[in-house]
């Protein structure tokens, strides 16, 4: 018979059967033969099986295997087949089976919720109240009102009717008749002494105090006589027997009296003004001169009507002055356009038409 100590000895004990070998592992069991009465013994009151290593006293570390474990220097027993299944078969089988039965109540919760919620919608549905509908239009019956019924007369007690009366669409705003154009230009002698400022209550302008191209005007007359583009051969003079004064000018603010103008040489060069015109009547005057040569002066409404003209002609020196007033008057608003150009020249030097100045009131 071999005997196994816990330490993996072996120990030979011939004679003994294989029911007497048993494995003992503890140390604490003395290693002697095991005989057939001694282990029927222990079958009996227990002894038989192996002990168990976590109530063994003194024992500590992790529990033995049973006798059939194939460890170092053990022979394998009969293990029970229960024993020898896979662990993790087992802990899938454990895992499958409660979320199984998790999943069928969850489904089961979530059908009923549907088939409730469906019944409710459907009651809903049934139980809705109608919108009221509009009623045919053969259906449609009018209420009775509370007022009573108005007799209406009889042929024989209607008196003959009268023609309706005709209304005349009301007539468009027509503009008052339009008054005729109201042009008038005459020529007279230039006073020694002229007050620009006190003569031309709505603007006033005086040329060449300061140079061939300065112009003195109102500085409260608004820009209401205006020149248009000069022509050349254009200078200045200071040969006018006049003398010209104003006050509250701009850019000269006021002069004591000055006898300078521009003037320019050959035929058919000139000066070009602009001045409003409206129903209001209005008179301008325009101070010129002529040397060596005839001018002519032509004004002309923006608004219709026949032209108006004058001369002024000097043959011989000195220069010639004069002074056209020019009264006019318009149906509506526009402008009065006048030219004073040399019509013709009688000097091979620089004969022409002169300018000095020119009010409005």
């Amino acid at each position: 018979m071999v005997i196994i100590d816990g330490r993996g000895d072996y120990e030979n004990c011939s004679g003994s059967s294989p029911a007497e070998m048993r494995l003992w592992t503890s140390p604490q069991h003395e290693r002697r033969p095991l005989t057939a009465g001694t282990d029927r013994q222990r079958r009996t009151t227990g002894e038989g099986r192996l002990p168990d290593d976590d109530r063994m006293p003194g024992r500590q570390g992790p529990r033995r295997p049973y006798p059939g474990y194939a460890g170092r220097g053990h022979r394998a027993g009969s293990v029970p087949s229960a024993l020898l299944q896979s662990s993790t078969h087992r802990r899938l089988g454990e895992f499958f089976l409660p979320a199984s039965v998790i999943l069928a109540g969850v489904l089961l919760v979530v059908a009923f919720a549907f088939i409730v919620s469906r019944a409710m919608r459907d009651d809903e549905a049934d139980s809705a109240i109608p919108l009221p509908q509009p009623p045919a239009l053969g259906e449609l019956t009018v209420p009775p009102s509370d007022q009573g019924v108005i007799p209406l007369p009889s042929p024989s007690s209607t008196a003959p009717s009268e023609p309706p009366a005709t209304t005349t669409p009301p007539s468009r705003k027509t503009r008052p008749p339009v008054a005729d154009h109201d042009l008038d230009i005459r020529r007279a002698a230039v006073p020694q002494l002229v007050d620009l400022s006190g003569e031309g209550r709505l603007d006033w302008v005086h040329w060449g105090e300061q140079g061939t191209f300065s112009l003195e005007r109102a500085a409260g007359g608004d820009f209401q006589i205006l020149e248009g583009a000069p022509t050349a051969p254009r200078q200045r003079h200071a040969f006018s027997p006049q003398r010209f004064r104003w006050s509250g000018g701009s850019p000269v603010a006021a002069s004591d009296g000055t006898r300078v103008g521009i003037h320019t040489c050959g035929e058919d060069n000139g000066f070009d003004l602009t001045v409003p015109a409206g129903r209001s009547e209005r008179t301008l005057r325009l101070y010129v001169g002529a040397l060596a040569a005839r001018g002519k002066l032509t004004a002309r409404l923006s608004t219709g009507g026949d032209s108006r003209s004058g001369t002024l002609e000097q043959r011989d020196d000195p220069m010639s002055t004069a002074v056209f007033v020019v009264t006019y008057r318009a149906p509506e608003d526009g402008t009065l356009r006048l030219s004073w150009n040399t019509e013709e020249s009688f000097s091979s030097g620089c004969g022409g038409v002169a300018l000095q100045a020119a009010t409005l009131r």
